[in-house]
């Protein structure tokens, strides 16, 4: 599997997870973990190897929008 198919299945992968999992950035280390740790295979025919950082990596933009969004709904309406 070339590294963009399996960015695409590591972000599928995060996407199952409960919202309430994927709020902070230790999620995001802890998933990276545990994903190479539970399934190597989907790293296995990648040119490049594939550690926890690149994985944090192509999370972190998901990440931010999670907790972005996650701030405004608990936000209280501004009033003039």
């Amino acid at each position: 599997m070339l590294q963009p198919e399996a960015q695409a299945r590591v972000i599928e992968e995060w996407f199952r997870l409960p919202e309430s999992r994927r709020l902070h950035a230790t999620d995001a280390v802890a998933f990276a973990f545990r994903l190479l740790q539970d399934r190597p295979d989907m790293f296995a025919p990648t040119r490049e190897p594939v550690d926890h950082d690149i994985i944090v990596g192509w999370l972190l933009p998901y990440l931010n929008r999670s907790e972005s969004m996650a701030a405004e709904r608990t936000q209280a309406p501004c009033r003039a």
